[in-house]
This record gives structure tokens, sequence and C-alpha cells, in this order.
């Protein structure tokens, strides 16, 4: 049997550039790792991952959850060896109804078993809402690895440790085998060595040793541009600082795993 790799990307603090993170992992691994098969599960009602990728579409993540359609039926192939599983507004009222079942935090983890995940895809890459929601909850019960992009600034570097004390809860309760794959800074100005930035990644080494990773993003207006084109960075502007740097994040991941 096939081993896979699932990934749940996580930060309690919106703006850290946890949609593009997803996507451009997920691409990168679909891409560039070449015999690869890669899933991106967008688990945000806001549905900005299946935006950036795919646009608006009819079925979504939460009606394959809760048994309402197959998941042929939802499942949309986005590149070669990239799919996406869709989000839509409508999750947020399927998360609702989710969370009130009894033992719903293993919704994820069993539906991906049911439908033989792991002889279709290499790996799947999840992105969260940017709190830890019902559905997030479900996530880090079913994923091998936790990726935790944050940026120098003191809101979203004290969301790590909510995010580092859910890790271990679950890994006491429920999925013993979990584990944080890497802390990364994102959206660096050209500035970004100044002493406040130096200080805050200084602090956050200090606190968290060597679960923050080398790998750093710097500010890049490409990201912006290649999500409006629904293009990875990597085939939207594959010389631009954005892609050096998620390259150099990605393969630095893969030495975590």
């Amino acid at each position: 049997m096939r081993h896979m790799t699932i990934i749940t990307v996580m930060n309690n603090k919106g703006g850290v550039a946890k949609t593009v993170t997803a996507i451009n992992t997920a691409a990168y691994l679909a891409t560039q790792e070449t015999t690869k098969r890669v899933l991106l599960i967008d688990f945000d009602a806001q549905a900005n991952s299946t935006g950036a990728t795919i646009g608006e579409t009819t079925n979504h993540v939460g009606e394959w959850l809760v048994g309402e359609k197959q998941y042929s039926e939802v499942v949309v192939k986005y590149m070669e060896k990239f799919d996406v599983l869709p989000a839509k507004r409508a999750l947020d009222t399927y998360a609702k109804a989710i969370g009130a079942e009894q033992d719903y935090q293993f919704i994820l983890r069993e539906r991906m078993e049911e439908d033989g995940f792991e002889t279709m895809y290499d790996y799947v890459v999840i992105d969260n809402a940017p709190s830890l929601t019902t559905l997030a909850y479900t996530t880090f019960i079913a994923a091998t690895h936790v990726l935790i992009p944050t940026a120098p600034e003191e809101f979203s570097i004290s969301g790590i440790t909510n995010i580092l004390q859910t890790v271990a809860n679950v890994r006491k309760r429920y999925n013993p085998a979990l584990k944080v794959a890497g802390i990364f800074f994102t959206k660096y100005h050209s500035s970004y060595r100044s002493r406040i930035d130096s200080d805050m990644v200084a602090g956050t080494r200090e606190a968290y040793g060597d679960l923050v990773m080398e790998s750093t993003i710097r500010n890049n207006v490409s990201v912006k541009e290649a999500m409006a084109y629904k293009l990875p960075i990597f085939t939207y502007a594959s010389d631009s600082a954005a892609a050096q740097d998620y390259r150099a994040m990605v393969q630095e991941l893969l030495t975590r795993l």
C-alpha cells in the first residue's frame, strides 16, 4: 500500500499567506515531484483556495463529508496529478451539523479511508480557516503533519502556542503519530532584517527551536497576480522571488516529513 502524507496548513491568525502556502505547496509536490499525485482540500468556507485554483463549483467538500455526494462528484482536476476538493459558503452550515455529531472528530479520517485515498494520492494538503474550527480539528486527527506559516507580527506568532497545544492534545487522545513539520515566516518585506523583524525571528527560534524552518517567504506582488490568474507561482512567474522562496520552503519541508 502507498504511504500517503497529509499536511494540514494552520494558523489561528489570518493574513499569514496560509492559502498561498497550501496552494503552492501542493503545486510544487505535483509538478516538481513528478511521480507524485496530490490533493488540495479547501476546508475554509471563504473558499479562497478554491477560487484561486478551479474557481466556483457546484458541489463542495461538506457534501462529501456527510455522504450527500460521492467523492467523484465533488473532486475537480486542476492540473495533471493535482486535484482540488472545493469549498463553498455553505460549508459553514455543514460544519455546524458535523460538530453536533458524536465522534465528529474522526469524520475526515474515516471518509478518506472509506474512499481509498491511499490508492489515489501521495500527498494531501489541507487549507483551513484562520481559527481552530470544527473542520480544522478533524484535520489534526487525519493528518500526518502540521505546517505553520506565520508573519513577523506579534499576533501571528502568538497563535503558534495554541496550535502546538492542540497538536499535543490530539497526539495524546487520537493521533499519536501527528508531527509538526515546521514553522516558517511569510510576508517579509525587503527590510525584513530590520531590528523588529530580526528580534521576532530570534525570539521565535528561542521559543520553538528546531521547529522553526530556515526558509522564509518574501513579500512579492507575483503571488497576488498568480492567484488572480488561478495559477501556482511556479507556473505564473517561475523566476520570481516568491517562486524561489516557496521552492526552497517545500524542499526543506520534504526533509522534515
